[in-house]
């Protein structure tokens, strides 16, 4: 059976992600767009820069909340639309090596969806195997 990459479900105030993916990186990559396409549209981004990152924590939970911030930081602190992202090291125990595929971010390009996505919480964070793929979810601040 086919699952969204990602879909939106209700919160009172906020937007609730969940990510769906064959593996635990895809779920986690998943994820990364779901929040991306809140505010812009991912579709429209060529992907003309390549930047590196490395994000750890200290269980997947952590892991999660601080791969979630750090692809926020990318697009509301440099500016930069993101429109992949390849996994290059997934571990489990609390590390992700992962290149985020994109450009300078332009209104006029990628679009303004009116939703600013402020902040990572840990707000309802779930991560688990449901039967043959992975499943995350969590709360965006808003």
């Amino acid at each position: 059976m086919a699952y969204p990459p990602f879909e939106y479900g209700d919160h009172t105030a906020d937007i609730l992600i969940i990510a769906n993916g064959s593996t635990l990186p895809e779920a986690f990559r998943n994820a990364a767009l779901g929040v991306l396409n809140i505010m812009y549209d991912t579709g429209r981004v060529d992907k003309v820069e390549t930047v590196n990152v490395t994000v750890e924590g200290v269980d997947l939970e952590q892991l999660l909340f601080n791969w979630i911030d750090e692809v926020i930081y990318w697009f509301d602190g440099r500016k930069m639309a993101i429109g992949d992202i390849v996994i290059n090291r997934f571990d489990e125990s609390g590390r992700i090596e992962a290149a985020l595929l994109g450009e300078h971010y332009d209104v006029n390009k990628h679009g303004f969806r009116g939703t600013i996505v402020k902040a990572m919480t840990y707000n309802m964070m779930r991560i688990d195997k449901v039967n043959d793929h992975y499943r995350v979810q969590f709360v965006v601040d808003i």
